[in-house]
């Protein structure tokens, strides 16, 4: 079948796809379907009696389509809106946008999570720096996280070893002329410092899972694309359990979802919609894009039997 993959660029050479494109293309081509980049900047959404996207003719005609890219980048309402009209369009789309909303934005994620009684961290969300003490005494001690609400692969997430050094910072992220919205602040659990697990969820199922470990003694960014040392994992049964919750409440068709251990038991400190596949395929030997595939051909039959 045909499969388009909604991408955010024009790729003019090969090597200007990104690792984790790449594997879902190759995938698809040793399944025997053909995926198609399907460029962002070069659809049109038309609106009349039903909403459409129209896409440029030299691509076949939409059956199923794959989403790599988050909503927490550049231009991200128009991609957004995109992936919803194709939604509105009738086309089945892998994830869909209110999964990937949820996902992108960590104050929703925190909400989510408590609403279904996924253990996270200690939390909270500030816009002020006057609320700092109030939440240190509630933390406890430092060091602690503090986090944008948007952000991916690491970015825009900072460790805090004092008050003074907190309250500067949040004044400077909320100043009323640059605001960056609502600052999170995270309890830091010090017995996973610098390590956390990566459990990838295909189809509610855990198909593969590596540890992260960050490059360098102080570093507590423990990301892959950050440079993060990766090995394969071996999960306990409670840490599947949250993995595979945390891809049901959020309506995610796949996730890579990011657990600390802790004292008190496996945490989860985020879960995402646009999970790099390069880093788990490599450190698992898992063909993790192949899972995609298959599951993307199989839910676009279910639904064709609808």
């Amino acid at each position: 079948m045909d499969i388009h993959l909604l991408v955010s660029s024009i790729y003019k050479n090969i090597e200007d796809i990104p690792v984790s494109s790449q594997l879902l293309f190759e995938a698809a081509n040793r399944k025997g379907h053909a995926l198609h980049f399907l460029p962002a900047k070069q659809c049109k959404m038309a609106f009349g009696k039903k909403p459409s996207v129209v896409i440029p003719e030299s691509l076949p005609p939409v059956q199923m389509v794959l989403v790599r890219k988050t909503f927490a980048t550049s231009n991200s309402m128009s991609y957004a809106a995109l992936v919803e009209q194709f939604a509105l369009a009738g086309k089945p789309i892998l994830n869909g946008y209110d999964s990937i909303m949820h996902a992108s934005n960590k104050i929703r994620s925190q909400q989510i999570m408590a609403k279904h009684r996924i253990p996270t961290p200690l939390t909270f969300v500030v816009e002020s720096a006057e609320y700092v003490e109030e939440v240190m005494k509630k933390i406890g001690k430092f060091p602690v996280i503090l986090k944008q609400a948007t952000g991916t692969h690491g970015i825009g997430i900072m460790i805090l070893e004092s008050k003074r050094g907190l309250q500067s910072v949040v004044d400077t992220l909320v100043d009323e002329e640059r605001s960056s919205g609502p600052i999170i602040i995270q309890q830091y659990v010090r017995e996973s410092a610098g390590k956390d697990i990566r459990v990838f969820v295909v189809g509610n199922k855990v198909v593969a899972a590596m540890d992260r470990i960050a490059k360098k003694k102080g570093e507590f960014r423990s990301n892959f694309s950050l440079g993060g040392k990766i090995k394969i994992a071996s999960l306990t049964e409670e840490e599947k359990k949250i993995a595979i919750k945390c891809a049901k409440v959020f309506g995610l068709h796949w996730t890579g979802v990011d657990l600390m251990r802790s004292k008190s038991g496996p945490q989860v400190i985020e879960v995402n919609s646009d999970p790099g596949l390069k880093g788990i395929t490599q450190a698992t030997g898992v063909d993790v894009a192949g899972h995609i595939i298959d599951y993307a051909v199989k839910y676009y039959k279910k639904l064709q039997k609808k």
